[in-house]
């Protein structure tokens, strides 16, 4: 009969542990001394003999990761932020939206987020198929246009407006086309672009 050895335990036991540690606690028993947890129940959890998926929620509340990262792998691990700020919405049809409307509503942040990691909510169907209605795109920099050229992008207008769009050069100098996927819609020619964010993430809604 196999007998688990201690590098034998399942992911999510390696993980939680992980976790544990990148929290401060350098064993077990002084974790669930100042979380007031059952060492016992807990200890089992971090060497594998006892699922942990019906306390996954309390652990990542605790140690600071997602609980998706601690039962999965996937999401935010330690020292990776949990959350990024909803900026907002992005314009890809008719209606177009502030960028920052001032609230403080957040959405999980991608694995490996970094701490500029901003999101915001798609508005409309201009980008479809790449970007449905309501799909959140995650950035972390702004840069020139320039830099941008020929690229899908989250750009803020002169005028303040924001699109997501594909950025084409303009007719002449610092001047901009934005280009829709959906042939359903008109190109927006020659805008002053104040700047162009890369897309990092994408997630359906």
């Amino acid at each position: 009969m196999h007998i688990m050895s201690y590098d034998d335990r399942p992911d999510a036991a390696k993980r939680l542990e992980q976790a544990r540690i990148a929290r401060g606690f350098s064993d077990a028993k002084k974790a669930t001394t100042f979380f007031g947890w059952k060492y016992d129940t807990y200890a089992q959890h971090e060497n594998g003999t006892r699922g942990l998926t019906r306390a996954a929620k309390q652990y990542a509340k605790a140690f600071r990761v997602s609980e998706a990262w601690l039962l999965t792998g996937e999401g935010s691990g330690p020292g990776q932020p949990q959350e990024v700020p909803l900026k907002g919405k992005v314009g890809a049809g008719a209606e177009v939206y502030a960028l920052d409307n001032g609230s403080d509503d957040t959405v999980e942040a991608p694995a490996g987020a970094a701490p500029s990691t901003v999101a915001v909510e798609v508005s409309g169907d201009s980008m479809f198929p790449a970007y449905e209605d309501r799909t959140l795109l995650y950035y972390s920099k702004l840069l020139p246009p320039e830099q941008m050229l020929n690229r899908r992008c989250v750009v803020q207008l002169a005028n303040g407006k924001i699109f997501v769009k594909v950025l084409r050069k303009g007719s002449g100098g610092d001047l901009y086309t934005l280009q829709s996927l959906n042939p359903l819609y008109s190109d927006i020619t020659d805008q002053q672009v104040d700047w162009a964010a890369p897309i990092d993430w994408v997630k359906p809604r």
